[in-house]
Parts: C-alpha cells; sequence; structure tokens
C-alpha cells in the first residue's frame, strides 16, 4: 500500500513536467518573406561608437559590409526603451537589418551606470533631455558616416519611451525621416508600478509633450502593440493615434499572447527585444517582461520593419504554426 502512495506521488510529480515538455513548440524564423533571411545580402558589419556613456550621449552605428545599394544604404535609427541602453537588448534586430544591408543607429539616451540610472530615474528624469541627447547623438552618427548614409531615405524606430520619443521626432527638429514604426509606444512608463512607487515618483519625471509635438509628423506611421502589455496600454494607443493627425497615414498592429504550447508566446511590453543585456531578469520583469528573440519577433517586430522599409502601410504577418500543426493566433489591425 505505502509503495503505491508512494508511486502515486511520484507520477504526480512528475506527469506536468513531462506533458510540459512534451507540449507543442511555437514556430521558428520563416523561411521565405519578411522576417526571415531571405533578403540578406552580407553576414558581417562593422560596429563604431563614440560619445560618453555617463553623459548619456555615447551613439553606436552599424555598417554592413554589402550596403544595401552598392555605395549606400538607407538609414534606421533605433531609439530604445528606458534604461534599455546596450545594443545587445536589441541585436537580434539589428543584425537583422544589417544583414539585408540597412545602417542602424542606435543612440543612447539615458544616462550608463548606477548614478547615471538614478539621475535618470530620481532626479533629473526629463524626456525633453532623453529625446535631445537622442538627436544630437543621430547627428553626430551621420556626419561620421556621411555619403554612404541616404539622408533622404531614413526610417526611425522606437520602443516603449523611445517610441514616445518616434512620436515626438518630428516636433523636436529631428533629423528627416520618410517612416516611424512606434513599437509599444509608452506614454507614461509608470503605468504599471505599485502606487507606492508610482507617489515616489510623482512630480519628478517631466513627460514630452506629445498632444502638440506629435502633429508635426507627416510620414506613414505603423504602431505595433501587444494584448499584454500592461505598461504601455490601449488607452495609451488610442492616445498616440489622437496625436497624429497629420500622419500620411496610421495603422495599429495587435499581436496576440497564445499559451498554447511551450514556451507560451506572450505579446508583453519587451516582446520586441531580444535579450535582457544587463538588467536581471527580475528587474526586467518589472518594466514588462523576460526579453528573448522567439517568433514574436521574426514574424511580427521584425516583418513589420521589414515591410515598412519596403514601402509596405497595410502589412500581412504569417504567424506561423505550432510544431503540431496549430495556428498560432494570428494579428490583428486595431484594437481587440
Amino acid at each position: 500500500m505505502k509503495r503505491t502512495i508512494a508511486l502515486a506521488m511520484m507520477l504526480l510529480l512528475i506527469l506536468p513536467a513531462t506533458l510540459w515538455a512534451m507540449a507543442p513548440s511555437p514556430p521558428d524564423i520563416p523561411e521565405t518573406g519578411y522576417g526571415s533571411s531571405q533578403a540578406y545580402i552580407t553576414d558581417s558589419y562593422t560596429e563604431y561608437e563614440m560619445g560618453d556613456s555617463g553623459d548619456g550621449e555615447r551613439v553606436w552605428w552599424y555598417v554592413p559590409d554589402t550596403l544595401k545599394n552598392g555605395d549606400s544604404a538607407p538609414v534606421v535609427v533605433f531609439l530604445h526603451g528606458f534604461l534599455m541602453v546596450a545594443p545587445d537588448i536589441y541585436m537580434g534586430h539589428i543584425e537583422h537589418l544589417c544583414r539585408q544591408g540597412y545602417i542602424v543607429i542606435f543612440p543612447q539616451f539615458n544616462k550608463g551606470g548606477l548614478g547615471g540610472i538614478i539621475q535618470d530615474m530620481m532626479l533629473n528624469a526629463d524626456q525633453n533631455e532623453f529625446l535631445a541627447r537622442a538627436i544630437d547623438a543621430t547627428n553626430l552618427a551621420l556626419s561620421q558616416l556621411g555619403d554612404v548614409a541616404e539622408t533622404d531615405d531614413m526610417t526611425l524606430y522606437g520602443h516603449s519611451v523611445g517610441g514616445l520619443m518616434g512620436l515626438c521626432w518630428a516636433g523636436f527638429d529631428g533629423p528627416a525621416v520618410q517612416r516611424v514604426v512606434l513599437a509599444s509606444p509608452c506614454l507614461d512608463n509608470t503605468e504599471a508600478m505599485p502606487s507606492f512607487v508610482r507617489s515616489i515618483m510623482d512630480g519628478l519625471i517631466t513627460t514630452l509633450d506629445y498632444e502638440n509635438l506629435g502633429p508635426a509628423t507627416t510620414s506613414p506611421v505603423t504602431i505595433l502593440w501587444g494584448d499584454d502589455d500592461t505598461l504601455a496600454t490601449s488607452a495609451q494607443m488610442v492616445s498616440v493615434m489622437d496625436a497624429l493627425p497629420n500622419a500620411e497615414s496610421i495603422r495599429l498592429y495587435t499581436a496576440r499572447s497564445d499559451d498554447h504550447g511551450n514556451p507560451d508566446i506572450i505579446a508583453d511590453h519587451m516582446a520586441c527585444a531580444q535579450d535582457d543585456g544587463w538588467m536581471p531578469s527580475w528587474l526586467m520583469d518589472m518594466f514588462g517582461g523576460d526579453c528573448e528573440e522567439d517568433s514574436l519577433d521574426y514574424r511580427y517586430f521584425y516583418a513589420a520593419l521589414d515591410q515598412a522599409l519596403d514601402g509596405l502601410v497595410d502589412m500581412n504577418f504569417d504567424m506561423g504554426n505550432w510544431s503540431d500543426g496549430d495556428s498560432v493566433t494570428p494579428v490583428i489591425e486595431g484594437l481587440p
């Protein structure tokens, strides 16, 4: 009898893990089309950097060994999320762009190091200064690039607070861009903080006046959102669209989480980042979720920016199938 009970208890412990291991896996990078490696023309690039990290003025730029148009290439300005200053966090996406021959500029607008983090979070969290740093750093990189950078064909891509800055870029006299892609643009980065933390932060953050700066944007704008994003809420997405009355076009797409298999596909605030970088996972969770390169990157974020770079406004997303053949929950246009 005791042996039977012990065996039953062992099965109860083992069975869930076994079933979890047997769960279908999510789709990998697509073999063809947007988000895939089909358009790759090089495997190598050169990284350059200038500026001081402690002042929040460092900028990296990445030049493919084979440029998109031979002697020159279009440029993607890549704006990071709040405190996500390391390019490593987004390196999967940066390399995907470089392998297609695009030049990528990555301006750091938050100060680095513990002292810089404390300043930008608690002492002088002025988003106007963040955006001014990003614009200055981008102009510095463009001046170093010279004629290889096609300044008449630039795309702005921003995540989280970087998305808010992308919304305000034209109104702040940033270098002209021909298209804007905003990944989970965050208008209020205290949204998901506990109430006691929000009370501490109250009055410490000087926010960008996106309602007055946004109307300067006249290019096409694509907004990418996920239905498990608790930091950049659906209400904020409506506010983003309302702040763009003069955009040539606006499209909002929503990726949806799918827990059919293992690991889950989670469309949260950090879904467009590929690595936690210097941040420990517990801290990254406070900022909206873990970062890993997965099917949402390939088939949603990479695919969307690829399509924008190709001049598309109305986009399609092949989210693929789980390993058991079930379709992944599709992306929808608009909010759920």
